[in-house]
């Protein structure tokens, strides 16, 4: 099995590391791959471009054989559907049906996406909720138990999965940095230097 963990990562953060790595701990997912996103609903920054955040991503996940990531989005250089990446997979691996890796707040948006419902037939979903986030449900996807994933080869499908990951976000990092504030380990040590020298060196709040 495979899961598809795609985000904007901007900037990369001990989150997006233990996320990925909980896919595999947790849902027991033979790989995970990151896909690094140029985001079609969402406003980027500008703190670091693409080629940077992919360079980010390959160096904190450096030595997990089990995780890739992939400039499936990036090299298109224009923001990208994630519906466009679930077909490019299919593509690869005609196959296989991946778990599409996403938190409450993007599994609450989900119909709100480019071309939904089409996604129901390309993928099945695991959610990752933060402590104190209510899960909604959506029709047509079937909620399953995590335990019984593996039963489970054929689209439509969604867990809810629990797990003990930082609280920390993106959105927290910018803010921190534009307040002069210490990150307090929230970015991993092979790219910490770079993060900051990017993001604690300007305004990096998005309007």
């Amino acid at each position: 099995m495979i899961g598809i963990f795609g985000g904007s990562f901007d900037p990369p953060h001990s989150g997006h590391q233990a996320l990925a790595r909980a896919g595999l701990a947790v849902m027991h997912l033979d790989q995970v791959w990151v896909v690094p996103a140029v985001p079609v609903h969402r406003l980027l920054s500008g703190c670091a471009d693409a080629d940077m955040r992919m360079r980010w991503m390959q160096a904190m996940f450096e030595g997990d054989e089990q995780i890739r990531v992939l400039d499936w989005e990036i090299r298109r250089a224009r923001p990208t559907a994630s519906i466009e990446t679930l077909r490019e997979f299919r593509l690869h691996m005609p196959d296989t049906i991946p778990w599409l890796i996403l938190g409450a707040d993007a599994w609450a948006g989900l119909p709100a996406w480019r071309e939904y419902p089409a996604h129901l037939g390309l993928c099945n979903i695991a959610v990752f909720a933060r402590r104190g986030v209510e899960l909604v449900s959506l029709p047509d996807w079937q909620p399953i138990d995590v335990d019984q994933i593996r039963a489970y080869t054929t689209p439509g499908h969604v867990a809810f999965v629990e797990a003990d990951l930082p609280e920390v976000s993106a959105s927290g990092i910018r803010e921190a940095c534009s307040q002069g504030l210490h990150l307090n380990g929230m970015i991993p040590d092979a790219i910490e230097a770079e993060v900051r020298q990017q993001y604690c060196t300007r305004d990096t709040r998005v309007v």
